[in-house]
Formats: C-alpha cells, structure tokens, sequence
C-alpha cells in the first residue's frame, strides 16, 4: 500500500464520523440562535447610538464589526453550534424550513410574553393586603388628619346614585367628630 493511499484512507476515516456527528438543527434551535444573535447585535448598535455607518469614521466601523462578530461567536458558543455548521444549514433550507423558523420563533415570542405577564402579575401578588370588615371604635377610618384635632369621621345617609327608588338623589353626607353620634 503506497503512502497515499493510506493517508488516503486515514483521512475518510476521520472526516466520515464527523458528518454522521453534525446534525440538523430543529427549528426551534434556529428561532433560539436568529433571536439571540439579534439580540446581541442590537445591543452592539446600541452601544454605538444606532448610528448608520455612513455617519461612521472608519474607525468606529472597525470597531463595531469586530464587537458583532464576537457577539456572535458567543451566541454560536452558547448554543453549542459552529458557525460554519449554521450558515450552512442555513443554507440549506428552503421556504418550508424558512416558515418552520419564523413559526418557532413566533411561538417562542409568545411564550416570553406570557413569562414576562406571568412575572408581572407574580411580583405583585406578593405584597399582603389588609382588608378590613367595616368599621368600629378600634379601627375608625381617617379620611385626613390634622395636627391636635379630634378625627373626622364621615357618614354618608342614603343609597348609592341608581340603587333603590331614589334614583340619582342622595342625601347630604354630614362631618361628625368621632366622639358624637
């Protein structure tokens, strides 16, 4: 067997593995990386007052081209993927694969928003409420309060506007000091 040959033969014997390793990603694994990749260069502009690079300097081209390829190989690393691997899946797919993405990444759209309502609505609950059943000696409720004077307490005589056979009319609401009835 000549040299060639069994470089040759090393050499198909090594590479064929890997391809049987590189698998496709699903859909929603290219909805993750696109949303996270544009994330990262949309923080990158940000930095740079989202400027056109026509109203760069050289310079600062340089510097933000440099900035979004290293945002993208540290979204490729999160994601465990090789840049290569990606771009030429990417490739690869046609308009069905394209509508797959785009329906992942609108699935997962919605279940951020419904995290970030669920947060929200969560961070709220968590402050204790006292409510309190009418009112009594202990408890009179103070409506505002001055320095030195006894508390104002107001009574209101007659139904709510709409309730009952009045109709619209109430009667007056009168101020009594919280000592008199």
């Amino acid at each position: 067997m000549t040299r060639r040959l069994s470089m040759l033969m090393l050499s198909t014997w090594l590479t064929v593995p890997s391809l049987v390793l590189a698998e496709d990603l699903t859909p929603e694994q290219m909805a993750r990386i696109r949303r996270d990749e544009k994330a990262a260069m949309d923080k990158v502009n940000a930095a740079y007052g989202n400027k056109k690079p026509s109203e760069l300097s050289t310079e600062e081209r340089r510097q933000i081209i440099r900035e979004q390829q290293e945002a993208a190989r540290g979204v490729m690393e999160k994601h465990g993927v090789s840049a290569k691997d990606y771009a030429r899946q990417t490739a690869r797919m046609g308009p069905k694969g394209n509508e797959a993405v785009e329906a992942a990444e609108k699935g997962l759209e919605a279940k951020e928003k419904a995290a970030a309502a669920a947060a929200k609505t969560e961070g709220n609950g968590t402050e204790e409420i006292q409510i309190q059943q009418g009112i009594n000696e202990e408890n009179p409720v103070m409506l505002e309060e001055q320095e030195g004077a006894p508390p104002v307490v107001e009574v209101e005589m007659g139904l709510p506007a709409g309730e009952g056979e009045l109709g619209s009319e109430t009667l007056p609401t009168v101020e009594m000091p919280s000592g008199e009835q």
